[in-house]
């Protein structure tokens, strides 16, 4: 999960100097390389996402108003 500094960077609502600019990005691509060769194959092995019922899916567009919960409304990540 990226901070909250981090988030403020990418969103463009932090000003940084060139030195701590490249501590951040650098921070960021070693978290998305984890989830990438990681988290997300586990994910999708356990079929929290992708897959015949996606739960990740489902709950997202049930929290949205999207679609009622027992649908068989899917999303694919990737």
């Amino acid at each position: 999960m990226l901070s909250r500094k981090e988030r403020e960077y990418l969103s463009g609502k932090l000003n940084l100097s060139n030195n701590y600019q490249r501590k951040i990005e650098h921070s960021i691509r070693k978290k998305l390389g984890v989830f990438r060769e990681l988290e997300l194959p586990l994910l999708r092995r356990s079929e929290v996402i992708g897959g015949e019922a996606s739960y990740l899916g489902k709950l997202t567009s049930c929290q949205s108003g999207l679609t009622p919960l027992h649908s068989s409304f899917e999303i694919n990540i990737i």
